[in-house]
């Protein structure tokens, strides 16, 4: 149904007492939880186009920061009762997109940073106490209590509201009343000594670590309400008047919470800030006394209504923001679209604690390409630098941030442990945090990395692209080693192309690692060369050499024209004409030579003395016969070999039974495994080097 212009549909109270999803017409929506605050401003979405917003004649206008009108809905259809409302770009521009708000069927609990559908929830009451909490002045004689208050107070803590206090008066004895009362467990981080209210109630805000826009002050004294305000300018102040009201405002609904898990919540971070201060300021010492743990977890579906909460509710430590549908069924299908958006892609979540409490699942992540589809933490773990030891530990992908986050990434975090299971005793924290692991291999050794880096340090030797060459960590490169110390061969590869810095080094040569994780997926990939000075035998492969096809082309038979015409940089006249010189094509794969190769790899293994453990591959599930077949005579090598020298070998078929096994990229051939897979491995590994599994 299309509503006139003018329809009193659009109303103010409409627009502020739910949430909306925004984003492109017929488009994905870049956000569900779009709110109209009572002051004017757009919350929970911040963008420099839609900063803030008015009804004029029935009709919504957004304006960006500038002031600018930058929306104009004057289309709007109503359907399930449901408001939709659409406009034009207003700037001109040549693309002319529409944009829509769509109302949300209600608005849902919000965790302790997200701002209320209408105005802002309350997530803290602060309660002066003489002729305010309790009747009569504590100075001047015996006060009465008021029964009703103190019933409030323990109603709000069940429904997540926090309670404290703000007094001037002797602690001592106002502490031995309310002990008396039985309501003293109740309030947390109370201020009550004869000092100034307003820097008094910015500590309490601080230590609570909430917005101002979400606390309320109620005292007797005009002049002390004023005074909080004037230090903290956007705090809700009030008269005890209030209070007969407050269980009636919407503002303070809050979430049931019967066990009062968000008052125990606070009571720990009372007892860390108690200790904090005792440290005399050193927050450096604190932290590491703290013996903060992390895990990593990576069944995301065991535990996705907690995740969705996390990716819809939190605001001040989410630096991406793309939020998920409000109904989690629709949410877990967007997720399942985001994993499938890559196969180079994972994602996981985050388990906290420390000496004084467990915090549970307090982060997530999702990556996609090395840039974050998701990077967000609870309030919970504020200032314990869990967002940036996490952000490090995941090898710093890139982080589009959208909005205003109270955090900065670039701070070195050294007080943190990885343990297998945050939520475990203390005791039982494991070793693998200071276990160092090298992963050599192709693509499928950088999604295991992905798993096991998390809960390991991993130096990864991986596949990786140098101008166009494709530099794989092949049992050749390590078997040269020796070779290499000659120096006609050394004077050989400065001639060359396609070697980048570094080349032949590997920690398996220098021994340097805990274990030793390899796989050998790769061995189809390049052209084998010989040089007829010295006999040493090179592997090298170009993406746009011989159409792609490294090992069916005799790169020595390539003309220079052609590395011109196709414009691969790097490659000199003088290079490719010295390499057709100096080498001879002998073939792809070579049985032989990966045999004795192999047979080198694992001697210098060996000799470490060091847990070595070998990925079998792939050779009985996909449509690839041929890639099956040739990961079939991979394994009948390795494996025995593996046996002989005391490795640890995990066969395939123990993990990929199935097509479901496989990872849906289009790549059903064999090579490429659903991430459930890689994650099995992970655990398998870890199992084989005795920690986690």
């Amino acid at each position: 149904m299309l509503l006139a212009k003018h329809n009193t549909q659009v109303t103010r109270q409409r627009l502020v007492s739910r949430s909306w999803s925004w984003g492109p017409l017929n488009g994905t929506p870049i956000t569900t939880s779009f709110y109209f605050g009572e002051d004017g401003l757009i919350k929970n979405y911040s963008h420099e186009n839609e900063h803030s917003w008015l009804i004029e004649d029935g009709v919504l206008h957004i304006f960006n920061k500038s002031g600018a009108l930058f929306w104009l809905f004057e289309i709007m259809f109503l359907g399930d009762d449901r408001l939709t409302l659409i406009s034009r770009f207003q700037n001109n521009a040549p693309w002319q997109p529409f944009f829509c708000l769509s109302e949300n069927a209600a608005a849902e609990p919000m965790e302790a940073d997200e701002p209320a559908a209408s105005g802002e929830a309350i997530r803290l009451v602060i309660w002066d106490l003489d002729d305010t909490f309790w009747e009569g002045t504590l100075a001047e004689g015996p006060v009465t209590p008021a029964l009703e208050h103190i019933s409030l107070v323990r109603t709000l803590n069940e429904r997540g509201i926090i309670n404290s206090i703000c007094s001037k008066n002797d602690l001592a004895i106002a502490r031995s009343i309310l002990e008396n009362l039985g309501i003293w467990e109740e309030f947390v981080f109370p201020e009550i000594a004869y000092a100034p209210k307003g820097a008094a109630i910015a500590r309490i805000i601080e230590n609570v670590q909430l917005r101002p826009e979400t606390v309320l002050f109620i005292d007797d004294n005009i002049g002390n309400l004023n005074e909080a305000q004037y230090y903290t300018p956007k705090l809700n102040v009030a008269e005890p008047g209030i209070i007969a009201t407050l269980l009636k405002d919407s503002r303070f609904t809050g979430k049931p919470d019967p066990q009062k898990t968000r008052l125990r919540h606070y009571k720990v971070l009372e007892q860390k800030a108690a200790e904090k201060s005792a440290a005399s300021g050193d927050n450096l010492k604190f932290l590491r006394d703290s013996k903060i743990r992390i895990s990593f977890h990576d069944d995301i579906e065991a535990e996705f209504p907690r995740i969705h909460d996390l990716v819809n509710r939190t605001n001040q430590l989410n630096f991406t923001k793309n939020r998920w549908p409000e109904d989690i069924d629709a949410a877990r299908a967007v997720y399942h679209e985001e994993q499938k958006r890559n196969f180079v892609s994972y994602g996981g979540y985050v388990k906290v604690s420390d000496r004084y409490g467990h915090y549970g699942i307090c982060g997530f992540y999702f990556v996609i390409l090395d840039v974050c589809q998701h990077f967000l933490f609870s309030c919970r773990s504020m200032n314990m630098g869990v967002e940036q030891f996490v952000w490090n530990r995941l090898r710093r992908p890139e982080i589009n941030i959208l909005g205003e986050v109270i955090s900065d990434l670039n701070i070195a975090v050294d007080w943190i442990t990885v343990v297998p299971d945050a939520d475990a005793a203390e005791g039982d924290d494991g070793t693998a945090h200071n276990l160092s692991i090298c992963i050599r291999g192709a693509c499928d050794m950088w999604m295991i990395s992905n798993f096991l880096r998390t809960r390991a340090e991993t130096k990864e030797e991986l596949t990786f692209a140098w101008e166009g060459w494709e530099i794989c960590s092949l049992p050749r490169i390590i078997a040269l080693h020796e070779e290499l110390q000659d120096s006609a061969n050394q004077e050989i590869i400065k001639h060359l192309p396609g070697m980048p810095p570094n080349r032949f080094d590997s920690d398996i040569i220098a021994g340097t690692s805990d274990a030793y994780v390899l796989s050998f997926s790769q061995e189809s990939f390049h052209g084998l060369y010989r040089s007829r000075t010295t006999g040493m035998i090179l592997p090298m492969g170009h993406f746009s050499i011989g159409h792609m096809q490294a090992v069916k082309t005799d790169y020595t038979s390539v003309p220079y024209a052609e590395i011109e015409k196709n414009g691969i940089i790097g490659i000199s006249a003088a290079q490719w004409a010295f390499f057709q010189q100096e080498f001879e094509f002998i073939g792809g794969f070579n049985e032989a030579l990966f045999t004795a190769d192999i047979e080198k790899v694992f001697s210098i293994l060996a000799a470490h003395r060091k847990p070595v453990i070998i990925i079998g591959l792939n050779d009985s599930v996909g449509t690839d016969t041929a890639i099956l077949d040739f990961f079939g005579i991979i394994n009948r090598i390795v494996r025995p070999r593996a046996a002989h020298f005391g490795f640890h070998y995990l066969d395939c078929r123990d993990f990929v039974r199935g097509h479901d096994d496989l990872a849906p990229d289009g790549m059903f051939g064999g090579p490429h495994y659903a991430r459930k897979i890689y994650a099995a491995l992970s655990d398998a590994i870890l199992h084989c080097l005795g920690w986690g599994g």
